[in-house]
């Protein structure tokens, strides 16, 4: 069974859902950053630290997700192409 034409629907499907909801954690990092730089108490200051290291590691994931989701759009169009 051939699943390239619906993987390609999927994925066009899927990259402005991924763009918008990375938008959407951006805009949630930058808070807590500038949190963080305000706060004076130092073991607060790290938990928001943790915070943001954990939102970097989202951003990362996606970023691999997103380029393993163009990597495959590939692979579709070179059965397209030949």
């Amino acid at each position: 069974m051939d699943t390239r034409e619906n993987a390609l629907k999927l994925y066009r499907e899927f990259i402005p859902k991924l763009l918008e909801c990375g938008t959407e954690i951006d805009e949630h990092y930058r808070r807590f950053r500038e949190l963080r730089l305000m706060e004076d108490d130092l073991s607060f200051q790290s938990a928001l630290l943790n915070v943001e290291h954990a939102f970097f590691m989202v951003v990362q994931s996606m970023n691999i997700l997103r380029e393993n989701l163009k990597l495959l759009e590939t692979a579709v169009k070179k059965k397209e192409i030949e």
